[in-house]
């Protein structure tokens, strides 16, 4: 992170990074207008800690959080101008890692 714009994988990386330094909880903040990419973004952040992080999205824990996202883009998203499958709701999504491998060992999602 410097100069540029953030780029999502340096943004997830120096969370990552800054979580296993520090030994604290880092978070990720993704805002934006309709359309503008937030669930792909959000997307992206996950497959980058699940391939950083664990196995990859094909296996374990970090698979099963990487699959469940479309499940939970079924329920409350409707076609705007701006974007035909905008999100009704807002996310809040908490990846869980061991304390001590920092390997993803669970989640939990709560929408509002």
């Amino acid at each position: 992170i410097g100069v540029l714009p953030p780029h999502v994988f340096a943004v997830s990386d120096r969370a990552y990074r800054l979580m296993k330094a520090e030994k604290h909880s880092q978070a990720v903040l993704i805002s934006g207008e309709s359309g503008a990419g937030k669930t792909e973004t959000s997307k992206l952040v996950m497959k980058y800690l699940a391939a950083v992080a664990g196995k990859g999205i094909d296996g374990g824990m970090e698979g099963k959080i990487i699959q469940s996202n479309p499940i939970l883009e079924a329920f409350g998203n409707a076609k705007t101008l701006r974007n035909n499958n905008s999100s009704r709701f807002g996310k809040f999504t908490q990846i869980h890692f061991d304390t001590h491998t920092y390997v993803v060992n669970g989640a939990s999602i709560v929408t509002y």
